[in-house]
């Protein structure tokens, strides 16, 4: 009866800690996205801070369409107490790559961060 409870807790902080870690956001210096249903490839680099309280990304999309359209996205960045959100538009021609660096202001101490792409228009939308 003993051994049932503690492989039945094991099992519950096992569960925890995967579900934990498949949310936990990025960490690491690039994401690469391969978005099929879209026909888009999208790699965030995040560039060395030169200046302090901003964090800078370099976004290129490849666009695999053979029409111009615009990726809309956004990096989610955290340092634990506190979230920002900076919004990507960026236009892409057809069937080819664009590039784009995009500018945050963030808290020094916002090392967490991921991209998520919300949509792709169909179209180019001008800023």
């Amino acid at each position: 009866m003993m051994r049932q409870r503690l492989n039945c807790s094991g099992a519950l902080i096992l569960v925890f800690l995967v579900t934990s870690l498949a949310a936990a956001p990025r960490n690491s210096g690039s994401v690469s996205i391969s978005d099929k249903a879209n026909g888009i490839e999208v790699n965030i680099v995040r560039q060395k801070e030169e200046i302090p309280g901003i964090q800078e990304f370099r976004v290129e999309a490849i666009n695999n369409k053979p029409k111009e359209r615009t990726l809309h996205g956004k990096i989610v960045i955290q340092d634990g107490s506190s979230q920002k959100v900076c919004t990507v538009y960026l236009p892409m021609p057809p069937s080819a790559n664009a590039v784009d660096t995009i500018r945050c202001q963030a808290a020094d101490t916002a090392v967490y961060w991921q991209f998520e792409v919300i949509k792709v228009y169909d179209f180019i939308l001008e800023n």
